[in-house]
């Protein structure tokens, strides 16, 4: 497992999109890489989850 600070925008099944972070990665034993998301500010609280690129966007973490 590493963990991190990554915002990321969440569509829901309604098609809305909420603003969240990953805390951090893991890889199960069949490679399946899952996530461990909240969605900020009061919203869930963090899960794990399997990452699914659809559906989490990263958003960039440091400024240029």
């Amino acid at each position: 497992m590493r963990w991190v600070y990554q915002p990321v925008e969440v569509q829901h099944p309604d098609g809305s999109w909420e603003l969240g972070r990953i805390s951090g990665w893991w890889t199960d034993a069949a490679g399946e890489v899952w996530c461990r998301l909240r969605t900020v500010p009061g919203g869930t609280p963090p899960r794990w989850l399997r990452y699914d690129p659809e559906s989490v966007r990263l958003l960039p973490s440091t400024g240029i």
